[in-house]
């Protein structure tokens, strides 16, 4: 693992995995979006079809797959994402795996795959851009003939101003979220601030960690390479949705 891979891991496991969920608006919010998503690309499943969801988080699309008929793998390296996961999926057909995205091994066992997920900022997470290429090649080959692959990231911000670049992300009366930006040509690096009351007394922490700067079109480029279609290729959440088949 590279030492951005090291820097994202690091973050989740001190300051994001157990605060994840309520930074995006809590269980039901994810679970309702999670589902639009699904709803927005068309996915269905046919009898036996295995869904491969990588960057699987706290499993809500995990779950909305499993309720469309798939059987899902769900692959995560973060251990308390895949702990929230298997509750969020209990009694569902989901099987989680904890591993590095980029490790093909540890999932291609349970390929072909019908349907492949790596949404949120996932891809953004990865430490190269070449290693964005290598993972959309290694789930190409990992597809059925006219399964579909499904992308979901952030397109590059503009450049902000410093005043602007810090933001409240979320706030409650007892969590505060901030989240403030520092802009490389390659790479925006994230920290996020908290601030939790405490037995009285606030308590702050902080962290920060690298998002690749990615563009649709090196994203269908590399899908071409691949030798991936694009079916779908439009906004969705304030994010990019690319759907892509493999041919």
């Amino acid at each position: 693992m590279t030492d951005s891979g090291q820097t994202v891991a690091a973050h989740y496991d001190a300051l994001l995995a157990e605060r994840y969920t309520w930074m995006m608006g809590g269980a039901a919010a994810c679970q309702s979006n999670a589902r639009a998503l699904l709803d927005a690309t068309g996915v269905t499943a046919n009898e036996r079809d295995i869904a491969l969801d990588l960057g699987a988080g706290g499993g809500y699309h995990a779950r909305a797959l499993a309720e469309r008929g798939f059987e899902v793998i769900a692959v995560d390296s973060s251990a308390a994402m895949l702990k929230e996961l298997s509750e969020s999926c209990a009694g569902f057909g989901v099987t989680p795996l904890q591993a590095d995205l980029l490790d093909e091994r540890a999932y291609s066992r349970y390929s072909p795959f019908a349907v492949i997920l790596c949404v949120g900022d996932t891809l953004s997470h990865l430490a190269t851009h070449q290693d964005v290429d290598r993972l959309i090649a290694q789930c190409a080959n990992l597809l059925t003939t006219g399964g579909k692959l499904v992308l979901q990231f952030r397109e590059p911000p503009a450049d902000m101003s410093p005043q602007n670049s810090v933001f409240t992300t979320r706030s409650e009366r007892d969590r505060i979220m901030e989240c403030v930006l520092h802009f490389w040509p390659d790479r925006v690096w994230v920290t996020d601030v908290v601030h939790e009351w405490v037995g009285g007394t606030w308590r702050s922490m902080r962290s920060t960690y690298p998002k690749l700067r990615l563009t649709v079109d090196e994203i269908v480029e590399s899908a071409r390479v691949a030798g991936l279609g694009v079916q779908l290729n439009e906004p969705h959440a304030r994010q990019r949705l690319l759907v892509l088949n493999r041919l």
